[in-house]
């Protein structure tokens, strides 16, 4: 049973009405006594995002208020409220919103379109940050978990979808193309689909720089400081080009080893021994389906959080999708979106409070005691937030 104090779920209109009420006073959090000054200051802007997103969001951002930190937050309206208010998905004052903020946090959404496409391509943010990390209390069907910390670096503007360079088949007729492995022309006859996977030199070479810029700063910190390319280099050119300039980036930096895998044979060892990777590189499909099953290793999508970074932008967040089914209950795991609040703190340069609250996560979950239904628990969302917000300020 959980020992935390009940707390009613939380609704749609409850989210709402602090959102409006933080709109009415200004409220914003706290300058620690002396630690921070005016330079320090920064703003973040909160997406809601659809369905029982809104209730780990919110709790989220009560628990980074609570911490003290010199941190404005303006709420952003979209989505079907902003429908209703403005005739707009995504009206101009939510990218306003967005545009002034230093980075954001975000509920998952239904759809790309609207704030979640201006998030991602409107702002660049291309890579796609997704740790799969064991700490001890978590439940998982890993045989041995402990030790599990890598992460999956995904390139997110590019590859085969979620942008959508599709169309019926008969459209490519005028292009006369023939395989040049087959030396067979394309069939452009039989009614059906198409989609083009795009894989540019500017993108992979950006993604790669990132990936072992973050094996870097993870060998500093102890780490292994291993980078792993994993691709379909032996059947597509494109992959073949992402397995080569991932090398040739990963030789920039002398202090990093060095592995390409097929992206099948790593599927095989990221289930049979997690424990031998440090940063994954991959394109976007490749490290969107594979993240997903990472997660698996360490507790389920309701634990992995999720950050996209870009040169100028950043939102950050869970990996997990909107929860239709369990919307205004409170059960929902708000762990992932917790985590991803303590990397949002870390790229804002508040890195022990980054440190502080992971840490208070870990505590919740080595003690046993407030945890959700997902993990074993009985804990509403709110119940779990809280426990942990007594641990991290």
């Amino acid at each position: 049973m959980c020992l935390c104090r009940f707390v009613a779920p939380v609704r749609a209109r409850d989210n709402m009405r602090s959102r409006d009420e933080a709109h009415r006073t200004g409220k914003q959090s706290a300058y620690k006594r002396g630690r921070y000054t005016v330079k320090d200051s920064r703003k973040v802007c909160v997406v809601l995002g659809d369905d029982a997103s809104p209730e780990v969001v919110t709790p989220t951002v009560r628990l980074v208020e609570k911490m003290g930190l010199p941190i404005t937050f303006s709420w952003a309206v979209t989505g079907e409220e902003a429908a209703k208010r403005y005739g707009d998905i995504f009206p101009a004052a939510a990218k306003r919103a967005i545009d002034g903020a230093d980075c954001s946090i975000m509920g998952s959404t239904r759809s790309i379109r609207g704030v979640h496409g201006y998030l991602r391509w409107g702002k660049e943010c291309y890579a796609n940050i997704r740790p799969a990390k064991y700490f001890k209390g978590l439940k998982t069907s890993s045989r041995k978990p402990t030790g599990i910390d890598f992460v999956i670096v995904r390139e997110n503007l590019e590859g085969l979808y979620p942008a959508g360079w599709e169309g019926d088949i008969a459209q490519l007729r005028p292009l006369g193309l023939v395989s040049e492995k087959l030396g067979t022309p394309l069939n452009t006859d039989e009614p059906g689909k198409f989609a083009v996977k795009i894989t540019t030199e500017k993108g992979t070479r950006r993604i790669c720089r990132s990936a072992c810029k973050l094996a870097m700063d993870r060998k500093r910190k102890g780490g292994p400081g291993k980078l792993t390319v994993a691709s379909k280099y032996n059947g597509l050119e494109s992959d073949e080009m992402f397995r080569r300039i991932a090398e040739e980036t990963c030789k920039e930096f002398p202090e990093l080893s060095f592995n390409s895998l097929i992206i099948d044979n790593f599927c095989y060892q990221m289930i049979l021994n997690p424990h031998q990777f440090d940063v994954v590189v991959m394109s976007n499909e490749y490290g969107d389906i594979l993240a997903d099953g990472a997660s698996a290793l360490v507790g389920g999508l309701g634990i992995v959080p999720n950050a996209c970074i870009g040169d100028n932008y950043a939102y950050f967040g869970s990996v997990h999708g909107t929860a239709p089914d369990i919307v205004g209950l409170n059960v929902i795991n708000p762990t992932a979106m917790i985590l991803g609040a303590a990397m949002m703190l870390d790229y804002l340069k508040f890195a022990d409070a980054a440190a502080q609250l992971e840490s208070a996560v870990r505590q919740t979950y080595a003690r046993g005691e407030c945890l959700t239904r997902d993990q074993g628990g009985t804990a509403s969302t709110t119940e779990f937030c809280d426990y942990v917000a007594k641990l991290s300020v």
